[in-house]
């Protein structure tokens, strides 16, 4: 097995002292080194098959040109679009990312915020795993929080104005004539659901209509997408059995409205002429299903890069920084899963 190539090896292929190949192989900018004895340290160090050992040099700069990802559910598909963002940005200045998994779980959560200080990451961006995440861990990391909640008004957090995208759904199946619009709730958000049943009654009241207390469906709140799903199908089915039907509903999440659509269609309840299904998120999925799924898109890989370039400001200007507070628009796509009455 071939031994790994050193500096002391470059510097007895090139005849020049350590410290100079060292310089030169390093990058060091503050001393100045002639162009030709920089070609030959190279040449020497491609001669011999001499590769930069990064890790050791990151440790010593006590740098790791690395930021990590946290996120609750990989199997979410609100996540990939978002974190190619981040990696776009990211790669285009030079850091790699590492990506963590924590399946919703606090432990796993805690664990990984250990890791990122064992491994002297630069940075983290961070979509919190439940509303009591403790941060604390992460003192001297610079980080910024995948989530526009009140509860963390002390961090820098950036996220999309889920409230006013749910008013936008609900008004678009009020434009539609749909009086008779009920709530699915649950699935792969940390968030407090408590405010989406307020905004739902307060849309009710405010254009005059009674809310039906049977009109709203729940689902275990923090599980893989893969169990909400299963979860939310078997809600559905059962409402569907118990209840007089709405002529539309709303789904906090595409994952939700996808399991309503497929219960629908076993169901033989036509879609959108029978019932009317809107979700939020605007994930592919919703692009392929029968009928389309009609949803309120986020800015997921707007919401990336714009997490990674306040993570990379923070980590170059860490003095008299002033929390940012970022919240971008939803946007309605209309598909075919939403029609008139």
């Amino acid at each position: 097995m071939n031994k790994r190539k050193t500096i002391i090896d470059v510097a007895k292929e090139c005849g020049l002292s350590q410290a100079t190949v060292a310089r030169v192989l390093n990058g060091q900018q503050n001393i100045q080194v002639k162009d030709k004895t920089r070609q030959r340290v190279m040449s020497a160090a491609q001669k011999i098959g001499y590769r930069r050992n990064t890790l050791a040099a990151n440790f010593r700069r006590q740098q790791s040109n690395t930021i990590a990802i946290s996120i609750p559910d990989i199997t979410n598909p609100f996540f990939p679009e978002l974190i190619k963002g981040i990696q776009e940005k990211m790669r285009d200045e030079g850091y790699s990312v590492i990506q963590l998994n924590n399946e919703w779980n606090p432990k796993i959560e805690e664990d990984h915020f250990q890791y990122m200080v064992q491994t002297c990451v630069d940075g983290a961006i961070i979509s919190p795993s439940h509303a009591g995440t403790d941060l604390s861990t992460l003192e001297g990391i610079p980080f910024v929080l995948l989530t526009n909640s009140d509860l963390y008004s002390e961090y820098d957090t950036i996220g999309n104005d889920s409230k006013e995208g749910m008013r936008i759904a609900l008004d678009h199946l009020y434009s539609l004539g749909h009086r008779k619009i009920a709530l699915l709730v649950g699935g792969s958000m940390s968030s407090d659901p408590s405010w989406r049943y307020d905004l739902f009654s307060e849309f009710y009241r405010e254009k005059g209509l009674t809310n039906p207390a049977n009109f709203l469906v729940t689902c275990d709140y923090s599980v893989t997408s893969t169990l909400s799903f299963l979860q939310a199908r078997r809600s559905m089915e059962t409402f569907l059995s118990e209840n007089p039907p709405p002529t539309a509903f709303f789904a906090s999440n595409d994952i939700l409205g996808l399991a309503a659509l497929q219960v629908a269609n076993e169901k033989g309840i036509k879609v959108p002429e029978q019932l009317s299904v809107i979700g939020m998120d605007g994930i592919f999925s919703g692009e392929v299903s029968y009928p389309a799924l009609s949803t309120v898109r986020k800015n997921r890989s707007e919401i990336g890069g714009i997490a990674a370039q306040i993570l990379l400001d923070k980590v170059k200007k860490p003095k008299d920084w002033s929390t940012k507070k970022v919240v971008l628009p939803c946007k309605l796509i209309e598909r075919g899963s939403t029609g008139p009455v």
